[in-house]
């Protein structure tokens, strides 16, 4: 058995970084990024804008609660994975129904799997987003597809040359980068963006999956068997990063071009 502290350490670390920093850094710029993005559009052209160059990533954001809910044993009491907002209508929380999706899901408190659920269930959109995105990627781009696979088939020695030289190998990629950028943005406006809901609903499970993982670390480390552990979850996760990071920018670009074209008009 393996009793080295600075190594648990390490490895904690490692998971921590993984599973913890890097989606809560994306997924709380791309909620920023996009929650902007979707301000000037309604401001600018009407709730319904949101919907018209969103939908695609709306209805996947919805799904994506959808899923992850039925997976963690949760039940479904309302869905709507699209629906035009009524800003003159009240909604069941007494404001105005400004929702383009909800899926409402009730639980069993003392379930500590449906209660750590909920952090998976908050954050579902970004990552089914996310897959979405990763497999019109291998669709549409396979050398790029490739070229990512290549780059984390060792995690901790990245393979950059391995990526580079998987590029380039498609025919007529234009075309294919055209349409992959489009369904991007359409993905990127409607569908990287938790709400307050979202946020307060995974907070919920957040104690239950943090205390499995350090277990589970903890455990694999002093068995000595932590090795493949540690790289499917770094290879996953840098993966993760690459086409969050896409999205990241696809939405930053938005951004830019809604503010530029609103200022334009203002003057």
């Amino acid at each position: 058995m393996n009793t080295n502290l600075t190594l648990i350490f390490k490895n904690l670390g490692i998971v921590g970084l993984d599973l913890l920093l890097i989606p809560f850094i994306f997924v709380t710029l791309l909620t920023y990024l996009n929650r902007d993005t979707k301000k000037y559009l309604a401001n600018g052209l009407g709730l319904n804008s949101e919907l018209y160059l969103g939908f695609i990533g709306i209805f996947l954001h919805e799904l994506s609660h959808l899923l992850t809910a039925i997976l963690f044993g949760h039940r479904i009491s309302q869905v709507r994975l699209l629906k035009r907002p009524h800003p003159d209508r009240l909604g069941a929380d007494g404001k105005p129904d400004l929702t383009l999706g909800y899926v409402n899901h009730t639980w069993n408190q003392r379930n500590w799997y449906q209660t750590t659920g909920n952090l998976f269930i908050g954050v579902a959109p970004i990552f089914g987003c996310a897959l979405v995105l990763l497999a019109l990627t291998a669709l549409l781009v396979p050398s790029l597809f490739d070229g990512m696979l290549a780059l984390v088939a060792d995690p901790f020695n990245l393979d950059w040359n391995g990526f580079v030289a998987a590029l380039g190998g498609d025919n007529y990629p234009w075309i294919r980068w055209l349409i992959m950028i489009l369904l991007s943005l359409n993905i990127s406006i409607g569908g990287f963006d938790l709400s307050s809901a979202d946020f307060a609903n995974s907070r919920i499970g957040l104690i239950g999956f943090v205390i499995v993982v350090v277990a589970l670390t903890v455990l694999l480390t002093m068995g000595n068997i932590a090795a493949g552990y540690l790289r499917v979850i770094t290879a996953a996760v840098i993966l993760l990063a690459l086409i969050l990071g896409y999205a990241l920018l696809i939405s930053l670009l938005t951004n830019l071009v809604v503010r530029l074209a609103f200022q334009i008009k203002e003057h």
